[in-house]
Parts: structure tokens; C-alpha cells; sequence
């Protein structure tokens, strides 16, 4: 991975030099994509994150948007101090560092921030991981008849544990931001907000509980009686 960046007075934007050429701003607009009959689909439940099939190959791409009452007065803008503190380039550095450490995350492609005063919005692009699906989506299908002789719910423990003893918090640990592939491999993806730390390892009590929720909402009621042992394998997993 070459990340380079490139500055101009309201737009800064960083990428991968050995995936491809400088990109223009409208590469991360939806619209332009659209124009070239390049969106494959969009990603449920997100609102902000769409499939491209770029000249480079599969991608995702995502915008900034806020949520909470903030997002009533300004859905995707953001106080703007500097480039380098920014959302996108934060993520996006923070991909580029796990995944060049082979932590299971999307290689990041490019991030735009564009700036205006002291409000910024922004986007950033990720190679798409080929057959994907969050946990979330496949809950409903019943994890285990999908893994068949894998303990899936064990490697989901296993891969939030990796996180944690790299020294990455994720700031919204959910069933809707852990993939998995058609090998039934687990991904964690949208490190918005998260923070890095190299070789501190960070107290994960937190992020597992976020995790437990989500489970618990998403958990299918007909099969509500099978999700304290998948929770129990998790665990298990994780201080193992």
C-alpha cells in the first residue's frame, strides 16, 4: 500500500497509489456512478453506503452521515479542524494500518474531505469483500446449518479478540459491521470513530456488550432459545 495525498483549497483527498491513479472528486459521488451504470446495489440498513463496480474492480462506497438529534440540523456535515484529524482520513489510515497488520478489514481505497470553513463532509471507498454478508442479514438464515462443521460463532469471538489485542476500539461494535465471506471467514468493517492504539491492548468489556445487544434484537424470536449458547461460545472464544 502507497498512501499519498493530495491538497487543493476546499478539497483534500488521500489513496492507494498501487491500486490506482489519483481519483477526481466525483469518484466519490454516487450520482456519477449512477450516470455509468456502475451502482450494483446498496447495502440494507446503512442508508449511506453503496456497491460500485469500478475500472479497478469491486468497491464500496460510503458517505459520512450523522445520526442522533445532530442529524436533524445537518445530516452528513461535520466540525472541520484539519485534514488529518478528519473522519475519512482517519478511517482511512486506520484500514490502511490494520490491513497492511493482516487483520481481517477491507482494504481501503481512497477518502475525500471537503472543507469549507468549519464544516467538512466526506466519503470514503474500500475494495468490496467478494460474497460478503453481515451477520445481521444471515441471522435469520440460521448461522450454523450456513458453517456447516465450523464454529462460527467461536471465530466471531476469536476475530473481535484480535481487534482488541492490536489496540482497536471500534466504536460501534454491532452484527451489522461483522462480515462474512462465502468461507465463512469474519470481517469487521466502518472504523469510524475507532481508535488505535499499537501495542496497547484495550479493555474490550464495552465493545462485547454492544455486541450482545445487537445480537439480542436481531436474534430471530422463533429461535430465541438458541442465542445464550451461541453468546457462551463468543465468550469462550474470546478469553480462550
Amino acid at each position: 500500500m502507497k498512501p499519498v495525498v493530495h491538497l487543493s483549497k476546499s478539497t483534500a483527498i488521500t489513496y492507494d497509489a498501487q491500486f490506482m491513479d489519483a481519483p477526481a472528486a466525483r469518484y466519490f459521488s454516487v450520482d456519477f456512478w449512477k450516470s455509468k451504470n456502475a451502482v450494483s446495489g446498496e447495502a440494507v440498513g446503512r442508508g449511506s453506503a453503496w456497491f460500485i463496480d469500478t475500472p479497478q474492480g469491486p468497491v464500496v462506497l460510503r458517505r459520512y452521515l450523522r445520526g442522533g438529534w445532530v442529524a436533524l440540523l445537518s445530516h452528513h456535515s461535520y466540525l472541520f479542524t484539519t485534514v488529518a484529524r478528519s473522519r475519512p482520513f482517519r478511517e482511512f489510515h486506520i484500514l490502511a494500518a490494520l490491513h497492511q497488520r493482516g487483520l481481517p478489514v477491507p482494504q481501503p481505497v481512497a477518502a475525500l474531505c471537503r472543507h469549507r470553513g468549519v464544516i467538512s463532509s466526506g466519503a470514503i471507498v474500500t475494495v468490496r469483500i467478494s460474497s460478503a454478508r453481515t451477520l445481521a442479514d444471515l441471522l435469520p438464515e440460521g448461522i450454523d446449518s450456513l458453517c456447516i462443521g465450523l464454529d462460527l460463532w467461536a471465530s466471531v469471538g476469536q476475530c473481535v479478540r484480535r481487534f482488541h489485542d492490536a489496540g482497536v476500539w471500534h466504536a460501534d461494535l454491532n452484527a451489522r459491521n461483522l462480515l462474512l465471506d462465502d468461507e465463512c471467514r469474519v470481517f469487521l468493517i466502518d472504523f469510524d470513530r475507532a481508535r488505535y492504539t499499537p501495542g496497547r491492548p484495550v479493555r474490550g468489556e464495552g465493545n462485547l456488550k454492544r455486541l450482545k445487544r445487537s445480537l439480542v434484537k436481531l436474534w430471530p424470536v422463533a429461535r430465541l432459545s438458541e442465542l445464550k449458547s451461541a453468546w457462551a461460545r463468543i465468550e469462550a472464544a474470546y478469553h480462550a
